[in-house]
């Protein structure tokens, strides 16, 4: 999954993207570009980090 993907699907759990950021550790302005596809390509610490935010908020979402 493309890191946008993963954003996307982050922020449709409602997350903002501050709160991603700072669970991640990934800065905000970061986080836009990746968002808007402006980033491709990401240090594999922070594609780590996107997938496993990805995978809380579908855990979250999937419980509720």
């Amino acid at each position: 999954m493309e890191p946008h993907q993963l954003l996307k699907s982050i922020r449709e759990s409602g997350l903002t993207q501050v709160q991603v950021s700072e669970r991640t550790g990934i800065p905000q302005p970061t986080i836009s570009k990746l968002e808007r596809g402006e980033v491709r390509d990401v240090f594999s610490r922070s594609y780590r980090a996107l997938l496993a935010l990805h995978e809380e908020v579908t855990k979250e979402k999937s419980a509720a």
